[in-house]
């Protein structure tokens, strides 16, 4: 008889107040923290969701028991009767499964589906029920409230929240709607834009090699999001235009964020140049590939570094988006055309960014010094 490899089950503690941290469960019983089983499904981690120490035994145990039957070839009696239980009933975890696969056919980004694939499953791992039909408005603000219990920001709060709508509403098998009302979901703060000033981006070039500060320039000149610049193509790129065309690239499984995200952008005549200088050696179908030759997926692991190298702090992809487009709102680009450019669906966004400047800019400050027309200068300040 063949040996077949069962994969090891690990027992892990969530770390308070973290993001995804997990440490080995302790020998002794942390009776208060909240349990995890660790194991390999397909050549991935997976996560499933224990709860308290008491459960751990039985819930280990069982896990054991169908990796290992799934390992053999066979279902154990117990699942075999769940699926057969009755025919028009949908079990949760099926719904998870058909929903995902959907998202694979359609060629979302394996990122996507791998932080989806965690979300759900601390849903499916929280929730006790079984069956889609069995699922209430209860089942969801206990999970909000669960959420925020671990100490999770509101914001990731609200993105689980979606996340699991999203499932329920397109899983393609049996579609709920309307379990959470609007005063159900958390209350989300508007988040200003955070553009760099020119004396940080310039500090990180700095510090940066050649095809780095290239790809810091791509950015700033674009205003593109990580993952479009990461999928340009040397084909996307008008010489004569003097542009670069982003959109899909079904060959990466990738496409842009949204319909409004396939677009044309304007080139600055001097990136264009550079860039024209590396694709005469470049050997690669990308213009910004990464070291081993595929998709980069880690631009921000390389601003964070620059970052520290150059004392500049909060280094994030997305400034650089926010930098393009206040530098734009500045020189007086109409909304529209900014929309188009920078791929948004609508003009709200854009308003924050105008609205943001009005507060910000020389004529804020001119404005509010006018104000002081009525007196005579610094009346505490001693002058030598």
């Amino acid at each position: 008889m063949t040996n077949v490899r069962t994969a090891t089950v690990r027992l892990y503690v969530r770390e308070r107040g973290g993001k995804r941290s997990f440490y080995p469960a302790p020998k002794n019983p942390a009776l208060a923290e909240c349990y995890w089983l660790r194991y390999e499904k397909d050549g991935k981690q997976t996560w499933q969701r224990v709860g308290h120490y008491d459960s751990v035994a039985r819930e280990r145990l069982l896990l054991e028991r169908r990796l290992s039957a799934q390992a053999q070839g066979f279902v154990l009696p117990e699942d075999h009767a769940a699926e057969k239980a009755s025919g028009s009933r949908v079990a949760i975890r099926a719904a998870v499964d058909a929903y995902l696969e959907s998202l694979r056919i359609k060629g979302r980004p394996r990122k996507t589906i791998t932080g989806k694939t965690y979300e759900l499953g601390r849903f499916t791992g929280f929730c006790k029920k079984s069956y889609m039909d069995e699922l209430l408005s209860a089942d969801m603000l206990g999970f909000r409230d669960y959420l925020r219990t671990e100490d999770y920001a509101e914001r990731t709060v609200y993105n689980y929240l979606m996340t699991t709508t999203t499932f329920l509403k397109k899983n393609g098998v049996y579609r709920i709607v309307g379990l959470l009302e609007a005063e159900d979901w958390p209350e989300i703060p508007r988040t200003d834009p955070e553009p760099y000033i020119e004396e940080e981006v310039r500090a990180l070039q700095v510090v940066a090699t050649e095809f780095q500060r290239l790809v810091i320039r791509f950015f700033v000149g674009t205003g593109c999001r990580d993952q479009e610049v990461a999928h340009v193509e040397w084909p996307d790129i008008n010489w004569i235009k003097k542009t670069v065309w982003i959109h899909a690239k079904p060959q990466y499984g990738w496409k842009p964020k949204t319909a409004a995200g396939t677009r044309t952008i304007p080139l600055p005549d001097a990136l264009l140049a550079d860039l024209k200088t590396i694709q005469a050696t470049s050997t690669n179908p990308l213009v910004f590939p990464a070291k081993m030759g595929g998709v980069e997926a880690h631009f921000w692991r390389m601003f964070q570094e620059l970052g520290k190298l150059a004392g500049v702090s909060n280094v994030k992809c997305h400034r650089f988006r926010d930098t393009y487009i206040t530098d734009k709102v500045r020189e007086g680009i109409d909304l529209p055309t900014i929309r188009k450019w920078v791929g948004h669906e609508d003009l709200e966004t854009l308003a924050l960014y105008a609205e943001a400047l009005r507060h910000d800019d020389e004529r804020a400050r001119a404005a509010a010094n006018r104000q002081e027309r009525y007196t005579l200068g610094p009346q505490l300040v001693k002058t030598a």
